[in-house]
This record gives C-alpha cells, structure tokens and sequence, in this order.
C-alpha cells in the first residue's frame, strides 16, 4: 500500500475565507479486492497513517476513480486540524492534477437541503398526527355507534322476550278457561292449585294432579295422604290405580261442605 502526502504548495487555498483551517492532502492505494474491501482498507489506513493522531484531525475520503475488478482502489483523503475548524467550508485542493472541491461541516446547498429535509419529516410528523388522531376519532366513533347498536338490540330483545312471556300467559288463560269451561271461573282453580302447593306435606310424593270442574284430584306413590291441612277432605282409592300409586280425592273445605 502505498500513499503521498501532499504539501502545502499543492494544497489550493480556501475559498471565500482567508481565515480557513489548512487542508493536508494524502493519496492512498489499497489491492485490487472487492469495493467494500478496498474501502474498509482505506479506512484503516487514514486513522493509522494520519500526519497527527487521529483524535487532533478532521478528515474526509473520496474513491479517486471508479472500482474496477483486478485494479487497485486510490483514495484521496484530506485532513484538517481539529482545533482550527471555526465553521463550516469549502475548498478547492489539486489531486495529482485534478481540481477537486472538498468540504468540511455543511456546505450552504448542504444546510439548505437539511432544512428541506428537516421540514419534509416535520411535515410527515404533522400529517401522521393529523392521520393518526382521525383514526383513533373514526374508532372511537365507531365503538360508540357499536356500544349504541348493542343497546338497542338488547332493549329490542328484552321487549320481545316480554311480549312472547305476556302472549304465553294470554295462551294459558285461553287453554285453562277452555279446559274449566264457562261454568267455572278460572280464579277457583288457581285457588285450589294455590291450596295444593302450600298444603302438600313434604314426605308426599305427587305424580300427577286433576282438575275437573271443581274437583281436585292427585296421583301419590305410597300410602300417605298428599297434604297435611285439614280445612278439606281426603279420600284415597280402595286399590291403587298401578302399582305403588295411589289416587287420592279431595272435597271442598268441611266449612263450606256443612253450609
């Protein structure tokens, strides 16, 4: 690998400041390798064979000509005094014969294109807030408008649940006032049902219960007497209607059986 330092004659002033720091110009050839090994190699070579210790320079590196397969890679690199950069600058250097424009910190089309750039990614902040708050609203909106349909359908089904429950009784009352017939009032069955249901005794085992034009009749397993009040009359079958099942009837209460 070999390099050549330029000196300060081949060095062109800096342009538009007399003030600018001093560029010292290095030349640099790595082996014929791929681009990216050539470029690592430069690399390492600009920190280890800087003029000053690398901590003391600024520098940049330009490939000189393009990457070609078999050929060696030339680089130029330019250094400058850390201490002596006040602000950025550009200058012109030769470069084995070729005027090359190299810069330090940011150039004035550099800085306007950061101030592009910076306004760009500001405005797609901006529009990605802007985007962002409308969706979170539609979703918001959205989950209202769902929460709101829930309700409804809940209120709807509620309604509907009570209107089968009302049009269920209305049924039931048609089907017991058949089954009662126009003789007797509903309100004396459900009183004798009534009767039944608070009188049964809790050892009593009731299969089935009769009612036939005011009279109350019950199916029990075993010989016990179904109810354990003693305002009506219970009389049990003399055999039982199948097996292990007795009939039992009951009268109308001892009061009204004595008037």
């Amino acid at each position: 690998m070999s390099f050549s330092l330029a000196s300060d004659e081949d060095v062109a002033p800096p342009l538009g400041a007399s003030a600018a720091p001093q560029v010292l110009l290095r030349v640099i050839t790595t082996p014929p390798g791929m681009p990216w090994e050539q470029t690592r190699a430069a690399q390492l070579e600009v920190r280890h064979g800087a003029p000053l210790p690398i901590a003391d320079l600024m520098h940049k590196m330009m490939r000189m000509r393009r990457w070609s397969p078999g050929q060696p890679g030339r680089f130029a690199v330019f250094y400058i005094r850390a201490r002596e950069f006040r602000e950025p600058f550009e200058t012109v250097v030769d470069v084995e014969g070729t005027p090359t424009k190299v810069a330090f910190g940011a150039g004035a089309e550099q800085m306007r294109r950061a101030r592009i750039t910076g306004l760009a990614v500001l405005l797609l902040v901006v529009s990605g807030l802007i985007i962002g708050a409308g969706a979170a609203m539609a979703l918001n909106a959205r989950a209202q408008a769902s929460a709101r349909l829930e309700t409804a359908e809940l209120t709807v089904a509620n309604r509907l649940k009570a209107a089968k429950a009302i049009d269920r009784r209305r049924r039931e009352g048609r089907l017991l006032r058949t089954a009662v017939g126009a003789a007797r009032p509903v309100d004396e069955v459900l009183a004798d049902l009534a009767w039944a249901s608070a009188s049964k005794s809790p050892a009593a085992r009731i299969d089935v219960v009769h009612w036939d034009h005011g009279l109350l009749a019950v199916e029990v397993r075993g010989e016990e007497a179904p109810f354990e009040a003693l305002d009506r009359i219970q009389e049990r079958s003399s055999r039982p209607i199948r097996r292990g099942v007795w009939l039992w009837g009951v009268k109308p209460s001892l009061q009204g059986a004595g008037q």
